[in-house]
């Protein structure tokens, strides 16, 4: 049954992967946030609303939106585990989706946020995936799953990847190769 407080939008009980249990123990040895590693470790495998809103309410926060950047933070470790695989999985954008509804995160708080970390992340992953001058399918996925990780409009998103696809191309890669709609403007290749 839900209770008057629950938002609408949380569901009341979740499942994580295995995988979000395997990133919580690495995390919680990097950490060095107390409060984070706690509800980190309730959550690792079920979420149970109840529970979750009463180590919130144990550790002083009073709205989860006080720690939205280390939300955020959590969030970019995540992903940067989840892409050691050079993969994105749809239980791990699950779950990815899952924590950003938790920690309210809304679209645009990475960009305002995070802008440089997600750049970082951004930037090593289409340095590998441009680093042959050919997007294959996989990749053309993992950039979708990518965008849709960090809410990036289609704009933000092509605007970051802008300098691997020109490099690509000034070292020769053809267009149609790249999975790309138009050829970065500033770039003429005669």
């Amino acid at each position: 049954m839900q209770s008057n407080n629950t938002p609408l939008y949380i569901e009341l009980m979740y499942t994580f992967s295995k995988y979000f249990s395997e990133f919580v123990e690495t995390f919680i040895l990097d950490n060095n946030s107390e409060y984070l590693n706690e509800i980190l470790k309730s959550i690792q495998n079920n979420f149970e609303y109840d529970s979750f809103e009463l180590i919130l309410k144990q550790k002083g926060i009073r709205n989860i939106e006080d720690i939205k950047l280390e939300s955020l933070d959590l969030l970019i470790s995540y992903a940067n585990f989840i892409l050691k695989d050079d993969i994105i999985s749809g239980v791990e954008i699950q779950d990815f989706t899952f924590l950003k509804r938790i920690f309210k995160i809304r679209e645009g708080d990475f960009v305002k946020n995070k802008n440089f970390a997600i750049n970082e992340v951004l930037k090593k992953e289409f340095i590998r995936i441009y680093s042959d001058n050919h997007i294959s399918e996989k990749e053309t996925l993992l950039q979708l799953n990518l965008q849709s990780l960090f809410d990036l409009s289609y704009d933000e998103f092509e605007h970051l990847k802008k300098d691997e696809i020109i490099n690509s191309l000034l070292q020769g890669a053809n267009p149609r190769d790249l999975d790309i709609t138009k050829i970065p403007k500033g770039l003429n290749i005669l």
